[in-house]
């Protein structure tokens, strides 16, 4: 047969099994299978997949912790499908990857906003080629990461999870990471969440939002764009919620105007969790849900995941007239594409040794260079940082003893206890009501095996019956491990806490450690022990800050745990607040995949390090930087607020004062700036920026060069990260005040100068005007060089000289040198 046939082309070996197949085995690949661990897999195909399937999930979920079983599980299910199909279809295994393979004993790495703070994008395309190699060797040949939406709302769950508020740092680090784990078509990556989805109203995950058309395209669709043309990415996961009143899983303006015709993306769409069940569920813009379907696929969505609840009726509503077969045919050609692309055809089991992978020492060096370049220094009065290794010291907070709460919710450690029906759990019943809508019409004789049998409808005694029987299968575990504490010590067992780090430098006996109190919840004596400790002690250590999950009952973040919370939990602050009043020095450490707001512990301590979430190596990670045998060189990805009054705040805000350093009027005055800027991070040294030179004209459709020194006249070389902004003076629509172009992480010696050149070509200051077109205008610029958004060391104005220039295509990033 011509589609086994590796010579040919990709569209001749599509168009040849296309034109084999049934309708029943089109739609099955619109479809997609949940391994759900307690079920036997071959039956669970056999009986609900005979004509194969798109798309598998394979995350934590599906997984024991065996690793050798569960490798042979996906193996067992791959083989049926290649084997025991009538026409051999592959299917296409998927699993998660912001913070490493989401896979018990892959190498996890910190999460997202740390990679951001890092501010190089190389270290995410070698977090990408490493999660693509360890995929690969597990049987795994897709991922839904990386995240392209823009965090700027604190109170969102999943914030931790972004690269931060700018789009064009989230454009360069998340383009990387794609670059890396696709490598050359060997892993589908799925850029998510299309669209808008971390700027809903309240911080709700998955809630409405209301963004214009300029401000869409400008701003939230640039970094998907940059993913498309310069990542060449190939899959893209749609976002929940209800975005200018469209359900975005049904809307053809996003899924195919926006997404395909207006940003030229030509891969497969694969739907976020449940999300076009929503459709009709919960946002009522389809009255059934066939309907949901029909809906979803003519809008453009490929493949329903993470089960067919909807699609199910595709094959019924094509023989009923209510749907083309072009449709259906439309999105099969684009499954089947990427499964050619990928290589599965021909290679459609591991390639490559897990256990060598997840054993490499050097993965786990990266997984700690970019914890370590990622901790974000805010305060250090009178140089307290780096410690004198002679003192007594009194390490306290909820952290300070613990492992779990430096990895993020989407982790393999994150997810260790997690079912699939977490990931779509903000209305549990509505799960429930999913699952008991898909066994009735599909397991009538798993049922009827169980002495519930009826005709059309269950009575609503047999409904109560099954559906106690579907939360009872929700309750049961397959898991070889018992707690999240033990999944740790069994698959990362060189992982240790701040605690047992600094006994091994300080000595045990100058080490006085006393948790203080649960992260939500006061400890019975807990304010004394803190107080004995902090008496005897020179100076405090404070591990404070809260826990990203999706189930813990004290997460404080994470899917579906937005919080309004964004300063510390009470506890904590009632801790602080005695230990202040022992004045001692306090150090303050924040673990948290939020930027949270601690106006209260950046007055009263001497020094204060943001250090998000920083996985396996955290705590070497952390005592490192505190000893100075790291130096902290991290910039901040988001603006820290001081009150949750001020959000939205973010850097490049539009101009609402003749100051363009304004950023509010509040009646209280304090609350008018944040707490921290974007791009803000302090060193143990000092760097002087000098010497920039620029051209004063450049014509439109040219690149402007930029050359600035920066030295270090400190006492210890370092990382600097430098920032280029470029503020439009005058222009037809208003536009930032400060527009991120480009920046560099520059390492010094001591005494150490280095030039750095940018190169930014006109095309990049694109945007789409009063008539909503595309253009470059000409016009008075300036040009600000600075350590941070605010800490603008070098600045000069430039002119754009020549005709307004109509643009198809942005680009992407500035051209970058350091001699």
């Amino acid at each position: 047969m011509l589609f086994k046939d590796a010579n040919m082309s990709t569209s001749e070996r599509v168009e040849d099994l296309l034109q084999r197949m049934t309708l029943k085995e089109k739609v099955a690949q619109l479809y997609c299978m949940v391994n759900h661990g307690q079920m036997d897999p071959i039956k669970n195909a056999n009986d609900n997949f005979e004509h194969g399937v798109g798309t598998l999930a394979f995350l934590n979920s599906s997984q024991t912790g065996d690793t050798q079983k569960d490798m042979e599980t996906l193996n067992r299910i791959q083989q049926f499908f290649v084997e025991e199909t009538r026409l051999g279809i592959p299917v296409l295994a998927h699993n998660e990857g912001i913070a490493g393979a989401q896979i018990p004993g892959a190498t996890t790495f910190p999460q997202s906003l740390n990679v951001a703070s890092t501010w190089e994008p190389e270290l995410a395309k070698k977090i990408g080629e490493v999660v693509k190699k360890q995929l690969m060797a597990f049987g795994i040949r897709a991922v839904h990461s990386p995240l392209f939406d823009l965090g700027r709302d604190p109170r969102w769950g999943r914030i931790g999870e972004t690269y931060g508020e700018d789009p064009y740092l989230v454009a360069q680090m998340g383009t990387s990471y794609v670059k890396g784990i696709q490598g050359d078509n060997q892993v589908m990556a799925a850029a998510k969440h299309f669209v808008g989805y971390g700027n809903t109203e309240g911080g709700r995950n998955g809630g409405e939002q209301q963004i214009s058309d300029r401000k869409l395209f400008d701003t939230y669709c640039f970094p998907f764009e940059a993913a498309i043309h310069d990542g060449k990415v190939s899959g893209i996961m749609n976002s929940y919620g209800i975005l200018n009143e469209q359900a975005v899983s049904t809307s053809k303006w996003l899924l195919t105007d926006v997404l395909r015709e207006k940003l030229g993306f030509s891969g497969l769409t694969v739907a976020d969790y449940g999300s076009v069940s929503h459709a009709n569920a919960r946002y009522r813009v389809a009255k059934t849900q066939k309907e949901s379907a029909v809906m979803a696929l003519k809008a453009g969505m490929d493949v329903e995941q993470p089960n067919n609840t909807c699609y199910r009726y595709l094959e019924t509503a094509v023989e009923a007239g209510e749907l083309e077969i072009e449709y259906i045919d439309r999105s099969v050609k684009r499954v089947l594409e990427t499964k050619f692309r990928l290589g599965l055809f021909e290679n459609p089991y591991q390639e490559g040794d897990f256990l060598e992978e997840i054993n490499k020492v050097e993965n786990q060096e990266l997984s700690q260079e970019i914890a370590e370049k990622s901790m974000v220094l805010v305060k250090n009065d009178n140089d307290i940082l780096p410690l004198n290794q002679k003192l007594k010291i009194a390490v306290i907070g909820p952290s300070a003893d613990n492992k779990v709460n430096f990895f993020g919710g989407y982790s393999s450690v994150g997810t260790a206890d997690t079912t699939t029906a977490d990931f779509d759990r903000s209305e549990n019943d509505n799960f429930i009501k999913m699952a008991y809508d898909a066994v009735i019409s599909e397991h009538k004789e798993m049922l009827k095996s169980r002495g519930i049998v009826f005709d059309k409808q269950p009575s609503p005694e047999q409904k109560v019956q099954i559906i106690d029987m579907l939360k009872k299968n929700r309750s049961k575990s397959n898991k070889v491990y018992n707690t999240i504490d033990e999944f740790i010590n069994t698959y990362y067992p060189n992982c240790s806490t701040v605690k047992n780090r600094l006994e091994e430098v300080f000595g045990k006996e100058n080490v006085l450690y006393a948790k203080g109190c649960d992260i939500k919840k006061p400890i019975e004596g807990g304010l004394q022990e803190v107080k004995k400790a902090v008496e005897q002690a020179d100076i405090v250590i404070a591990i404070l800050g809260g826990k990203e999950s999706m189930r813990a009952p004290d997460a404080t973040a994470g899917e579906n745990k937005d919080n309004t919370n964004i300063n510390l939990e009470k506890p904590q602050l009632d801790m602080m607040a005695e230990v202040f009043n022992l004045n001692k020095p306090v150090i303050s450490i924040i673990v948290d995949g939020r930027p949270l707001s601690t106006p209260e512990i950046h007055e009263k301590s001497q020094a204060v390090l943001y250090s998000w979430l920083p996985a396996q190596t955290g705590a070497q990670a952390i005592v490192n930087t505190l000893t100075g045998k790291n130096n902290p060189s991290g910039k901040l990805p988001v603006t820290v607020l001081k009150d949750k009054g001020q959000i939205p705040m973010y850097h490049s805000r539009l101009p609402f004062f003749v100051d363009t350093n304004e950023w509010a009027e509040y009646i209280n005055h304090d609350n008018n700036t944040p707490l921290f800027p974007f791009g803000y991070g302090l060193s143990y040294t000092t760097y002087e920026y000098n010497n920039l030179s620029l051209d004063k004209e450049v014509s439109i459709d040219e690149k402007l060069q930029v050359t600035f020194t920066i030295k270090n006249v400190g006492s210890c070389s370092g990382d600097e990260v430098a920032q280029l902004y470029v503020r439009d003076c005058h222009s037809s629509i208003a536009r930032p005040t400060k527009q991120l172009v480009g920046f560099k992480r520059v390492s010094l010696d001591v005494n150490e100068e280095r030039t750095v050149t940018f190169t930014v070509d006109m095309a990049q200051l694109a945007f789409h005007n009063i008539d909503m077109k595309q253009v470059v205008e000409p016009g008075e610029m300036e040009l600000y060089i600075g350590a941070s958004s605010e800490d603008i060391r070098l600045n000069s104005p430039f002119e754009i000289i020549g005709e307004e220039r109509l643009i198809g295509r942005k680009v992407f990033s500035s051209k970058v040198t350091v001699n």
